[in-house]
């Protein structure tokens, strides 16, 4: 047994006399770097945030009228928590835990610490997940399109990036107010255009892309193949030529601020099956085709979202490295959900086989099919076929 330090506890009596005996001290187990931690029992962990009005019903009204969402006072409770003297607390008993597992990786090996790791990273999405519940959603509004301009709107070209050492770029645009949003439904793309340096129109159509969820207003992404050539057969083969004819243009035309016309375009997602509910998913994606995906499975994840039940995700790529285009993003959801989804990444040209079935790693990933079954397919027309016949 260690012998163990004096943590003070100040007991001050409040305004009210609640609680007396200033000075007292109370004996306090742990290590010695918790004595410095000092608990006043009137200072509150949360500062109130709302004011219980009482008098004139005039008051009560103008209480009411002034009232906070529940969800946004809860956040600012929890944020309140975060700066208080538990924080300290609670660093002091990460680092515990740090050279615990530290520990256990030196005693143990490898295969303990990363089984640790493993459950770290299984802790924190189930509190991601919980948090996610409370999170108040960002103040939004749905951008308008108006007839008069036959349902067409502007944003502006804001940044274009390639994607580490992957094959993709993003585009940003930027929506004329901060609080703007596309309004699309789910499997929605949003259709742009804009003129070349010769006057041409170009126009393509894309499924937006956000690494949050919710997105966050005021602007919306693009992902695309970085292309030097918009006429080669593979790139034509990724996103067709109008696609890959736009991207060009965006890329090596546009400059930074310039504009582009936008407007919802078609609907890309419907059900043809006959078993409802639908109760298990299965995606299959290509490429970019991994976007729409990845919108579509933070919608039905969450618990009481939708009646789906288990999720399973195939995501093929021609090379390994293109994966790190979401592969944080689909690990993050994983680790939220992990007893609902599973993933899938599959290196391989599958435009060169004839058939989906020649591939082992494909039909071990796809599982079997049971009556509620969805199956969505996201990619170019030749790999969608595939995937449709087998």
């Amino acid at each position: 047994q260690h012998r163990s330090s004096m943590a003070q506890v100040r007991l001050k009596s409040s305004a009210a006399g609640g609680i007396a005996g200033g000075g007292s001290s109370a004996a306090a187990s742990g290590a010695n770097f918790m004595s410095g931690v000092t608990v006043s029992l009137d200072q509150p962990l949360m500062p109130p945030t709302n004011v219980l009005f009482t008098g004139s019903s005039g008051t009560a009204a103008a209480a009411a009228a002034t009232r906070k969402p529940l969800k946004e006072v809860l956040w600012q409770a929890l944020q309140a928590m975060a700066q208080s003297n538990v924080l300290k607390v609670a660093v002091a008993t990460f680092g515990m835990a740090l050279i615990f597992s530290l520990s256990l990786r030196f005693l143990l090996g490898s295969s303990a610490s990363s089984k640790m790791a493993q459950f770290s990273k299984l802790l924190q999405g189930r509190l991601e997940r919980w948090s996610e519940k409370w999170r108040p959603s960002p103040v939004s509004e749905p951008m308008p399109f108006e007839d008069e301009n036959e349902g067409w709107g502007v944003c502006t070209l804001r940044a274009r990036k390639r994607l580490g050492k992957t094959q993709f770029m993003q585009f940003d645009f930027e929506l004329p107010q901060p609080e703007y949003t596309v309004p699309l439904d789910l499997g929605q793309q949003v259709s742009l255009c804009c003129l070349d340096n010769d006057g041409n129109v170009a126009r393509g159509n894309f499924f937006p892309f956000t690494k949050e969820s919710p997105a966050k207003p005021g602007s919306f992404s693009i992902l695309a193949p970085n292309i030097d050539d918009s006429s080669s057969e593979e790139t034509i083969f990724r996103i067709g030529l109008e696609n890959a004819n736009f991207v060009r243009v965006i890329k090596n035309e546009l400059k930074i601020g310039d504009e582009v016309a936008l407007t919802p375009g078609s609907h890309r997602l419907s059900y043809k099956g006959q078993y409802l509910p639908v109760t298990d998913m299965v995606y299959v994606a290509y490429g970019t085709g991994i976007v729409p995906v990845l919108d579509q499975i933070r919608s039905v994840l969450p618990s009481g979202a939708s009646s789906v039940s288990s999720v399973t995700v195939v995501w093929i790529n021609d090379s390994t490295q293109d994966f790190d285009v979401v592969a944080e993003l689909l690990e993050k959801e994983y680790f939220k959900y992990s007893e609902k989804l599973a993933v899938s990444c599959i290196v391989g040209k599958v435009q060169d086989t004839p058939d989906f079935s020649a591939n082992d790693e494909i039909n071990t990933a796809i599982p079997d099919f049971l009556q509620g079954t969805m199956a969505v397919l996201a990619g170019p027309k030749q790999i969608i076929e595939k995937a449709t016949f087998y």
